[in-house]
């Protein structure tokens, strides 16, 4: 582009054809957009410029800047998953094409007031955490943060943390079937903590959901998960029978 209309900003203008780019790559299924240098080399402009123009995109959502591994195309379909069954409310997650997970911590740790009562253990008896990092297209999505009874969690290795829900390694690990589960959703604002981890503002919309899973003995898991609001819904079939 080298013929720019004087009364519009340059990056403006590289911003118009920025839209359609995007557009275009989100259609072939790319994720990841341009490079500056790219930009620069394509637009014949300063960085300056090439930078302006895309932080008009960051700001409109269609684009994503991610420290240390570049700019990335936004998807415009918030993730869902349903939470009428226990089999498609855990299932959700793991079918997403693009979908993985880090952990973040697993470990033994002293019950935290409230925990011991759910699993059923004396207070300060120590329970394991277990704290995952899910990303979906490499954008951090979710953190989830469980605690479960020490004997099963020291038994779960690191790769099937990463790569199984619980409900599957309670069920094909320890041959247990869960029989209920019960969810609270609020709406609350990023932490500090949150939004480092999940790369957003703090004050960012955010779904908290705790979740407790039971088996016929009693509850065996716990905790609390934290949704980016920007990119999560939830959805439920209501029905008179």
């Amino acid at each position: 582009m080298s013929n720019y209309n004087n009364l519009i900003p340059k990056y403006v203008q590289i911003a118009d054809s920025l839209r359609k780019k995007v557009d275009e790559m989100y259609k072939e299924g790319r994720e990841k957009f341009l490079s500056d240098d790219e930009l620069i080399k394509m637009f014949d402009v300063s960085r300056m410029t090439i930078r302006q123009a895309v932080q008009l995109l960051v700001e409109e959502g269609l684009l994503k800047r991610i420290q240390g591994k570049g700019t990335f195309i936004v998807r415009k379909d918030k993730l869902k998953t349903d939470i009428a069954k226990l089999d498609t409310f855990f299932q959700g997650w793991y079918l997403e094409k693009n979908f993985n997970v880090k952990l973040l911590y697993r470990g033994s740790v002293p019950c935290p007031e409230g925990i011991d009562v759910k699993l059923g253990v004396k207070p300060g008896e120590e329970v394991y955490q277990v704290k995952r990092l899910r990303l979906s297209e490499g954008i951090p999505v979710v953190i989830d943060n469980r605690y479960l009874l020490k004997k099963y969690g020291e038994q779960i290795t690191d790769e099937e943390y990463i790569n199984y829900s619980f409900s599957h390694l309670f069920l094909n690990k320890f041959n247990m079937s869960l029989s209920e589960g019960e969810i609270e959703i609020e709406a609350v604002l990023a932490s500090q903590e949150i939004s480092k981890i999940l790369d957003v503002s703090v004050g960012s919309p955010i779904l908290y959901r705790s979740v407790d899973l039971k088996v016929k003995k009693g509850c065996v898991l716990t905790g609390a998960s934290s949704y980016r609001g920007d990119m999560y819904k939830y959805k439920s079939v209501l029905s008179l029978e």
